[in-house]
């Protein structure tokens, strides 16, 4: 943390001299109610009328209590700069963000620092919104690449070059189960370790299962086709081919093989939920054995659950030969290529995605949720203080012999390959269709967009 401060202080003292004071032209819109469907709230540090004599700046921060820590940092960043800088700290809601890049981008409006999801962020810098980071890292020595997970890090590339620093990582949204220790030990079942496969998974969610109660053993559907990709790569294969150009979903025998494992958890144990079963069905209220999720959900889940029942977590079952992968889902956090000041822009950007920022938010915010930074992940504070889950995550992510690259179509048309699968998908994992018809139903529609060009 040392070599950020005295870096930034250097960059100041050059500032000073005249180098980079021009205004930002006014760039956020008038404040909205969090409501209104604007996807923006302006924060109190909005509204103070700014200095002429200082730089205009604005960041972008998520609208959520499990992202104060965003708020938090530009806060002080801003007191630091405060010399320097006006900053405008603007909530923004996560599912309304990449439809205002567009727009703001278009109007000359983007927030100077600015942060996306991984499901839309190579769409965003293929457009040329957000600066090119190489040259302006290249002497940072507080940027310290290497200290970033390479899966995350990986995330901000788009043609070869850095456009945004991951800010988060998890292992996707089906890397965990969850289970309920009193309901398996009254039933006399084993508790799952992070050695099992998918054959005693379904061993024993199909023993853990009592219709009679609507009991149900699983609630796992990958309803999104990049967490049908963790279980791919458990089975020892990928979703797509290396280019990303051909989707491998019905063409390769055991993507085929994984898809059928689905499938009979409903159709053939019994152990999930139909479709008008699942509705509202919550691992929380103790009416599943097990339950798939993200490691986002550990602390929550923990609190919501109290004392009411035991519960512990395992990593996503190994793949019946003993494989395991994951999908590394990533926020990157970006500097506009419209921004008028360029260095300060990449300063604030680095101590959002600073170790002390992901140890603040890991340790003193209370949500458990590490950065993108090993620092963090490896901090023995955090750690001790953290369920043991966590350190077995960190195992896996420093385990090259287990992929876990987020699987973006070459053509960058993720919504478009996302909203097919969301079509066609279900239906093939309820049973709703026979297996045959319904593998070949979501193999046309998922290849129909890969065959499309860059969007």
């Amino acid at each position: 943390m040392e070599n950020r401060k005295l870096s930034r202080r250097s960059l100041l003292k050059w500032m000073a001299a005249g180098s980079a004071t021009a205004a930002l032209a006014a760039c956020a819109p008038a404040a909205a109610p969090a409501d209104s469907g604007s996807g923006q709230q302006q924060s109190a540090e909005s509204a103070a009328a700014p200095s002429k004599d200082k730089v205009q700046m604005s960041v972008a921060t998520f609208a959520a209590e499990l992202h104060d820590w965003q708020r938090e940092f530009s806060r002080r960043w801003a007191e630091e700069h405060a010399d320097q800088v006006d900053l405008q700290i603007e909530e923004v809601v996560y599912n309304e963000m990449a439809k205002l890049q567009l727009a703001r981008s278009a109007s000359g409006t983007l927030w100077d620092v600015v942060f996306s999801g991984i499901k839309w962020f190579p769409f965003s810098a293929s457009k040329n919104m957000f600066l090119v980071l190489d040259d302006f890292l290249a002497n940072r020595e507080d940027a310290n690449l290497d200290d970033f997970f390479s899966t995350a890090l990986a995330g901000g590339y788009l043609d070869g070059k850095l456009y945004g620093l991951p800010y988060e990582i998890h292992p996707g949204n089906p890397a965990l189960v969850a289970f309920n220790v009193d309901m398996l030990e009254e039933k006399g079942l084993p508790l799952p370790t992070d050695d099992w496969d998918v054959n005693q998974y379904a061993d024993l969610v199909a023993q853990a299962t009592d219709p009679d109660n609507k009991i149900y053993g699983t609630n796992y559907l990958p309803g999104n086709y990049y967490d049908f990709e963790s279980l791919s790569r458990a089975y020892g294969t990928d979703i797509m081919d290396p280019e990303r150009k051909q989707f491998w979903f019905n063409t390769d025998e055991l993507n085929r093989a994984a898809a059928r494992w689905i499938v009979d958890l409903r159709t053939k144990l019994h152990a999930a939920p139909s479709r008008e079963d699942a509705q509202g069905l919550d691992f929380t209220a103790g009416v599943l054995a097990t339950a798939v999720t993200g490691s986002y959900s550990v602390n929550g889940w923990g609190t919501t659950i109290g004392d009411k029942f035991r519960h512990d977590w395992a990593l996503f079952p190994k793949g019946p030969d003993g494989k395991r992968g994951y999908t590394a889902f990533t926020s990157n956090y970006s500097c506009s290529a419209q921004t008028k000041a360029p260095d300060l822009a990449v300063d604030l950007l680095l101590y959002l995605t600073s170790t002390e920022a992901g140890l603040w938010s890991a340790l003193e915010q209370g949500t458990g949720q590490p950065n993108a930074r090993r620092s963090v992940w490896e901090n023995e504070e955090f750690l001790s203080k953290s369920h043991p889950i966590f350190r077995r995550i960190l195992d896996m992510y420093n385990n090259p012999d287990i992929p876990g690259p987020f699987p973006m179509p070459y053509n960058l048309r993720f919504q478009e390959l996302q909203d097919n699968w969301a079509n066609t998908s279900p239906d093939l994992f309820y049973g709703d269709v026979e297996y045959e018809e319904g593998m070949q139903m979501v193999q046309e529609a998922c290849q129909e967009i890969l065959d499309l060009p860059r969007a």
